[in-house]
Protein backbone atom coordinates (compact mmCIF):
# COMPACT_ATOMS: atom_id res chain seq x y z
CA UNK A 1 0.00 0.00 0.00
CA UNK A 2 1.77 3.10 -0.81
CA UNK A 3 1.02 6.94 0.35
CA UNK A 4 -0.90 7.38 -2.24
CA UNK A 5 -3.11 4.94 -1.55
CA UNK A 6 -3.47 6.20 2.48
CA UNK A 7 -4.18 9.76 1.34
CA UNK A 8 -6.82 8.62 -0.63
CA UNK A 9 -8.20 6.50 2.13
CA UNK A 10 -8.07 9.21 4.68
CA UNK A 11 -9.85 12.04 2.01
CA UNK A 12 -12.99 9.60 1.25
CA UNK A 13 -12.79 8.53 5.16
CA UNK A 14 -13.30 12.53 6.19
CA UNK A 15 -15.94 13.26 2.98
CA UNK A 16 -17.85 9.74 4.66
CA UNK A 17 -17.79 11.11 8.35
CA UNK A 18 -19.12 14.87 7.26
CA UNK A 19 -21.86 13.41 4.80
CA UNK A 20 -22.90 11.20 7.72
CA UNK A 21 -22.77 13.70 10.20
CA UNK A 22 -23.49 16.77 8.22
CA UNK A 23 -27.82 16.34 8.68
CA UNK A 24 -27.50 16.30 12.47
CA UNK A 25 -24.86 18.89 12.72
CA UNK A 26 -27.07 21.15 10.34
CA UNK A 27 -29.93 20.93 12.43
CA UNK A 28 -28.59 21.36 15.52
CA UNK A 29 -27.26 24.92 14.48
CA UNK A 30 -30.98 25.72 13.00
CA UNK A 31 -32.31 24.71 16.37
CA UNK A 32 -29.44 26.45 18.08
CA UNK A 33 -30.01 29.74 15.99
CA UNK A 34 -34.18 29.27 16.89
CA UNK A 35 -33.57 28.83 20.28
CA UNK A 36 -31.17 31.90 20.82
CA UNK A 37 -33.36 34.52 18.83
CA UNK A 38 -35.74 32.89 21.65
CA UNK A 39 -33.76 33.72 24.53
CA UNK A 40 -32.87 37.28 23.56
CA UNK A 41 -36.18 37.83 22.27
CA UNK A 42 -38.31 36.61 26.05
CA UNK A 43 -34.68 37.51 28.01
CA UNK A 44 -34.43 33.92 29.26
CA UNK A 45 -31.06 32.70 30.21
CA UNK A 46 -31.50 29.78 31.45
CA UNK A 47 -28.75 27.50 29.92
CA UNK A 48 -31.06 24.28 29.99
CA UNK A 49 -33.31 25.68 27.60
CA UNK A 50 -30.18 25.67 24.66
CA UNK A 51 -29.52 22.41 26.27
CA UNK A 52 -32.01 19.89 26.37
CA UNK A 53 -33.75 20.35 23.02
CA UNK A 54 -30.32 20.13 21.74
CA UNK A 55 -29.71 17.05 23.03
CA UNK A 56 -33.69 15.50 22.66
CA UNK A 57 -32.85 16.40 18.39
CA UNK A 58 -29.46 14.41 18.78
CA UNK A 59 -30.99 11.51 19.83
CA UNK A 60 -33.94 12.06 17.94
CA UNK A 61 -32.37 12.41 14.96
CA UNK A 62 -29.32 9.45 15.10
CA UNK A 63 -32.43 6.99 15.51
CA UNK A 64 -34.12 8.22 12.23
CA UNK A 65 -31.26 8.54 10.42
CA UNK A 66 -29.45 5.38 11.46
CA UNK A 67 -30.40 3.46 8.55
CA UNK A 68 -28.80 6.02 5.73
CA UNK A 69 -25.93 6.76 8.40
CA UNK A 70 -25.21 3.04 8.24
CA UNK A 71 -25.32 2.28 4.81
CA UNK A 72 -23.08 5.25 4.47
CA UNK A 73 -20.53 3.61 6.51
CA UNK A 74 -21.08 0.04 5.22
CA UNK A 75 -20.71 1.36 0.95
CA UNK A 76 -17.72 2.93 2.43
CA UNK A 77 -16.14 0.31 4.37
CA UNK A 78 -17.11 -2.45 1.36
CA UNK A 79 -15.77 0.04 -1.35
CA UNK A 80 -12.68 1.82 -0.29
CA UNK A 81 -11.57 -0.80 3.00
CA UNK A 82 -12.27 -4.11 2.13
CA UNK A 83 -11.57 -3.89 -2.03
CA UNK A 84 -7.77 -2.50 -0.64
CA UNK A 85 -7.74 -5.58 1.92
CA UNK A 86 -8.77 -8.00 -1.00
CA UNK A 87 -6.40 -6.10 -3.93
CA UNK A 88 -3.47 -6.28 -1.20
CA UNK A 89 -3.77 -10.04 -0.64
CA UNK A 90 -3.90 -10.84 -4.10
CA UNK A 91 -1.02 -8.41 -5.25
CA UNK A 92 -3.22 -6.72 -7.09
CA UNK A 93 -2.47 -2.72 -7.79
CA UNK A 94 -5.67 -1.25 -8.45
CA UNK A 95 -8.81 -1.05 -7.15
CA UNK A 96 -11.90 -0.94 -9.38
CA UNK A 97 -13.98 1.57 -6.62
CA UNK A 98 -11.67 3.43 -5.15
CA UNK A 99 -12.18 6.46 -5.14
CA UNK A 100 -16.03 6.87 -4.70
CA UNK A 101 -17.81 9.55 -2.67
CA UNK A 102 -20.62 8.78 -0.80
CA UNK A 103 -23.70 9.43 -2.54
CA UNK A 104 -22.88 8.05 -5.47
CA UNK A 105 -20.74 10.98 -6.59
CA UNK A 106 -17.64 9.89 -8.65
Amino acid sequence: MSETDVIEICRTSIVTLVFVVAPVLVAMMVLGTIISVFQAVTQISEQTLAMVPKVLLVFGLSILLMPFMLGELRSFFEHEVADRIVAIGTGVNTVPNAGNLPGGGG
